[in-house]
């Protein structure tokens, strides 16, 4: 800590001035990550120095500073330069100090991680009733959570967690409080009871810090600036044709009564399925053993939280037969049959590392046989990122017309060029998987991961044209490919063919 106001009032406008190209986007250099303290504290540092010797801050002096982290769904430059900046203002640590692209995130996080603490959040003159309805409080008790509204100013419970408001906060009021809402922002008074390395796995899996259009435009008020970032809106015309478009890639009818729903990152996407699913009665979740640490490890999380998420794995490494494995695996919990309605079958397509397809007629009838034996809700999602014009929900209603399916992207990669994060869920012909998506909807609204529409207008501006990206990006890899086998006969002489 050591900006005054004084000094945020005269540089953050230059910063935003001076944001380099390379700030934006969602991937960067990861060559040497500084984190977010290391490169708030860098960032403080240039702006005293610039303060003490009456210089401005330039693009060279920002890119010279470094990236706090490698992909803007953990945090980018812009959203941690808000955060240092809300922090400097307030006099907290940035280590304290968590935005979020949701609006209610920053409470949810405080419930998620109170580690059976009863959480209390007053709200001043602000609400005459709760912010949550009885029925998101129910989901987040079957997470282990436990949110009890107050009006008023805040009192002391000692043995619990106290969140209020930072609007209603007074001197006299802030005794025994130990977090402060405000839009979009957590503050953490009280670390012990509220520890940050906890917030941040919750943001990192479930949800994500604010997109750069929104942190652009909270810096621009601060600053005092007119406020020009985060302005424009897709048209409903324009929207219709994404969803559209995503369905066909899917290989689903276009169908605008069962939209596909996009999310402000694919592991939000995800983290909503299966808070839903928990909110359903709970369910068996089978999946790869080499899947995507970050879907692996929010599995894990909600496992820990809710004890009617259960984990199953299956192995595809080596020579092993992907679909023989799956079947395997599927007839393991049929035989240990558990009380919780519904299983997922989560599914690469291609997997990754190891690039196996399986036999999705094969697949879809081990699917069935499971749910005819087990009567359970069945539902069988893909992860299609690297294959979004699969259209494997059409291959899947060839074989089996009645199982329910979803495709998971995560849209951050082809679809929308890398201008944004996202995710989207798309379900398939079946009753269940569209009544999914209405359920869906309503868990999105608790926990406030619907895609912003900065990211709808990224997304509308560049998914034309993704199956042709594709096909260009298979066609230069198969020929690398080819390219390392040759290298490896000619000086190794062994034939990888």
């Amino acid at each position: 800590m050591g900006l005054t106001p004084t000094i945020v009032e005269q540089y953050l406008p230059q910063i935003l001035a001076a944001i380099p190209e390379e700030w934006r986007g969602t991937t960067f250099k990861n060559s040497a990550l500084l984190g977010r303290e290391v490169f708030s504290e860098k960032l403080t540092n240039l702006i005293l120095s610039k303060s003490e010797g009456g210089d401005k801050i330039s693009t060279d002096d920002l890119v010279a500073i470094g990236n706090a982290e490698d992909y803007l769904r953990v945090a980018s430059n812009i959203s941690t330069t808000l955060e240092l900046i809300l922090a400097e203002l307030a006099t907290h640590p940035i280590t304290q100090v968590f935005a979020f692209a949701s609006t209610t995130m920053p409470v949810i996080s405080a419930v998620l991680t109170s580690k059976g603490r009863q959480v209390h959040l007053y709200t001043g003159d602000e609400c005459t009733k709760s912010p949550f309805t009885p029925s998101q409080l129910n989901l987040l008790s079957l997470l282990g959570g436990n949110l009890v509204w107050h009006a008023g100013s805040p009192k002391a419970h000692p043995n619990d967690v106290v969140l209020a408001y930072k609007s209603v906060l007074t001197t006299e009021s802030s005794a025994g409080v130990d977090g402060l809402i405000a839009p979009n922002v957590l503050y953490i008074l009280e670390p012990s009871k509220l520890v940050p390395g906890d917030i941040l796995v919750i943001r990192k899996r479930m949800a994500t810090p604010p997109t750069t259009p929104m942190a652009e435009a909270i810096l621009q008020e601060i600053a005092k600036l007119p406020v020009t970032a985060n302005r424009e809106t897709a048209s409903p015309e324009d929207i219709a044709e994404f969803y559209a478009h995503l369905q066909t890639l899917s290989g689903t009818p276009i169908n605008a009564d069962a939209n596909p729903l996009v999310f402000t990152a694919g592991l939000s996407s995800l983290c909503t399925l299966f808070m839903t699913l928990i909110h359903q009665g709970g369910a068996e979740i089978l999946m790869c053993s080499t899947a995507y640490g970050g879907s692996s490890q929010q599995v894990d999380l909600l496992c820990e939280k809710a004890g009617t998420l259960h984990k199953s794995t299956f192995d595809i490494q080596g020579g092993a037969d992907i679909t023989r494995s799956i079947k395997e695996a599927l007839d393991r919990l049929a035989s240990n049959h558990t009380a919780v309605p519904n299983t997922v079958l989560l599914v690469e397509i291609p997997t990754n590392p190891d690039m196996k397809v399986p036999d999705i007629s094969a697949v879809t009838a081990c699917l069935q046989a499971y749910q005819d034996a087990t009567q359970k809700n069945v539902l069988f999602v893909i992860d299609t990122t690297f294959a979004p014009n699969s259209q494997v929900l059409s291959k899947i209603q060839e074989a089996s017309p009645s199982l329910a399916a979803m495709t998971w992207i995560s849209m951050s990669k082809s679809v929308s060029r890398g201008l944004t994060t996202a995710g989207c869920m798309v379900a398939n012909h079946t009753t269940y998987a569209k009544d999914l998506i209405g359920a869906l909807q309503e868990t999105g609204k608790l926990v406030d991961t619907i895609a912003k529409p900065d990211q709808m207008n990224f997304l509308i501006g560049a998914h034309k044209g993704v199956e042709k990206r594709c096909e260009n990006a298979y066609s230069n890899a198969a020929m690398i490919g080819k390219v390392l086998q040759q290298a490896v006969k000619k000086y190794c002489s062994y034939d990888m063919a």
